[in-house]
């Protein structure tokens, strides 16, 4: 059976948008928050196993929680959506990782992360067993003391995806040598095309309301992107990855998995504007 293993963060999110800019030692009135979804589970594994999830895929996100409300509220989110929680560790902590993603009216986020859990998190026997059987593994940013393990447990046969994020502590020089050498297929935005070196991956470069570009052995074509109005986009381009992933694994062309992961992207952020605007 196929099945997507995506390891990194966890995150509860909650996502607002001001009605001004947010200074210090004042007062800044909160335009509009989603009522559905307050705090939302969020974190790039949740986005991108949710997309292949809804595709018709069977998708597992490696993730840690802590013991307390917080943790068991963030699995019962998952679990709504449908995606596998076999793969969620859980810490000794009354926290679980948090971000405050705070949407200015200038278009500018700011995201507040607590990681709450103290790198406390390791990797347990059921998701050894899960990375070690993963058909389709996608590495995102997560616990760096635990990021050499999950390199060396992917399948030799598995189609192995990386997620890029700027995050140095995440992703140090080495690890970003081998999944660039490793990885069959690479997401990034155009900001982070500098932290991919090289190796035989396709690359898919998305770059917001304009385009996406996948280059493949040194070609690179362009596939346009219809905008769509929301101020809050936290989440797309993971949600973009998970569709991407769940074409790949139906049997779809580079071609059509780009297209399918926009379509996914698009659904999201459409159907988040719709909720908020009510």
């Amino acid at each position: 059976m196929s099945r997507l293993v995506v390891t990194g963060y966890a995150s509860l999110d909650f996502a607002v948008g001001l009605g001004g800019q947010a200074q210090g030692d004042a007062t800044t009135l909160i335009a509009t928050r989603d009522p559905g979804a307050w705090p939302r589970a969020g974190g790039c594994p949740t986005y991108i196993s949710g997309a292949a999830v809804r595709a018709g895929q069977v998708a597992s996100p490696v993730m840690w929680v802590g013991t307390g409300a917080e943790g068991q509220g963030f699995i019962n989110k998952l679990t709504a959506q449908g995606i596998g929680t076999d793969g969620i560790g859980v810490v000794d902590s009354p926290r679980s990782p948090t971000a405050l993603m705070v949407y200015q009216k200038d278009g500018s986020c700011m995201c507040l992360y607590d990681p709450a859990l103290n790198r406390a998190e390791e990797l347990t026997g059921a998701q050894r067993d899960l990375i070690r059987g993963a058909s389709h593994l996608c590495i995102s940013a997560g616990p760096p003391q635990l990021m050499e393990e999950i390199v060396a447990l992917c399948p030799t046969g598995a189609r192995l995806y990386w997620a890029v994020k700027n995050d140095p502590d995440a992703f140090p020089d080495a690890i970003r040598a081998r999944l660039s050498a490793r990885a069959d297929v690479i997401f990034h935005s155009a900001s982070e095309r500098a932290l991919v070196g090289d190796g035989h991956a396709v690359l898919v470069e998305t770059r917001g309301a304009e385009c996406v570009r996948l280059t493949q052995d040194g070609t690179t074509t362009e596939t346009a992107v219809t905008p769509i109005r929301a101020a809050d986009t936290t989440g797309a381009g993971d949600t973009f990855a998970g569709g991407f992933i769940a074409a790949e694994m139906a049997g779809a062309t580079l071609s059509g998995a780009v297209g399918a992961g926009i379509e996914a992207a698009a659904a999201l952020l459409t159907d988040r504007s719709r909720r908020t605007e009510q």
